[in-house]
């Protein structure tokens, strides 16, 4: 009886298997360690950060990517960035694949913590923060790293001594209030126009609040710049 044809690629990989030995990028397979390396690399370049302190994620053992022909490239992806997490693009031109990788930072971050308790609505004083290390994993989004930045913003719930303060734990005290009247400085293409507007909400100093121009009745975004000036930047 004739013997059925046996690929040769597949026959290599069934004797490794039998053998117990591993994939290696010589028989055309990118190899996973220089994938993870690629990632780590870039993971470091984009974040300044020294390549001890990325965790490159495990890459799924039955993971067959073709040898690439020029050494792939790594990139951030757009919006793949946390304080503790980022994503990386590695790729290959040809042939042509791509395979994003988890990469985790391990650092501390010197942040604001609350020294004592605080009561809602309770205005932040120096005594009451202090500054003090902690693992990037654990911080909220838009924590803060300087006293400076909290001191007399109010704190919008009890806050247990410890806690990291980011800007869903405090926040600057309103300067405009809900309904007031204010002077509009409407900025586009290097000119700058007064107006009239009525503030559609409660914003602190510096904050983005929404306010209706009373002559056009049009809603528009701006900045606040003082306790009855709001900058707007049209398009």
């Amino acid at each position: 009886m004739a013997m059925a044809s046996v690929n040769p690629l597949i026959a290599a990989c069934t004797l490794g298997l039998v053998l117990g030995l591993p994939a290696r990028a010589a028989d055309g397979i990118e190899s996973l360690e220089h994938i993870a390396a690629i990632a780590r690399a870039s993971a470091a370049a984009s974040t300044g950060r020294p390549a001890q302190e990325l965790e490159v994620a495990p890459l799924d053992s039955r993971l067959h990517l073709a040898k690439c022909d020029s050494a792939p490239t790594g990139r951030l992806t757009p919006g793949g960035r946390s304080a503790a997490q980022l994503t990386i693009e590695v790729h290959c031109a040809a042939p042509n694949w791509r395979q994003y990788v988890a990469v985790r930072v391990h650092a501390e971050e010197r942040v604001v913590i609350a020294a004592r308790p605080l009561a809602r609505l309770q205005e932040v004083t120096a005594e009451d923060v202090a500054v003090l290390p902690r693992e990037l994993a654990t911080l909220p989004a838009g924590y803060f790293r300087r006293t400076e930045d909290v001191l007399g913003h109010v704190a919008q719930r009890n806050i247990g001594a410890g806690e990291v303060l980011g800007h869903e734990a405090v926040r600057a005290p309103p300067v405009v209030r809900r309904g007031q009247s204010v002077t509009l400085i409407l900025n586009s293409g290097g000119l700058s126009v007064r107006a009239t507007g009525v503030v559609l909400a409660d914003a602190g100093l510096a904050e983005r609040v929404r306010v209706r121009n009373t002559s056009t009745s049009r809603l528009v975004e701006g900045i606040v710049r003082s306790a009855d000036t709001v900058e707007v930047a049209l398009e």
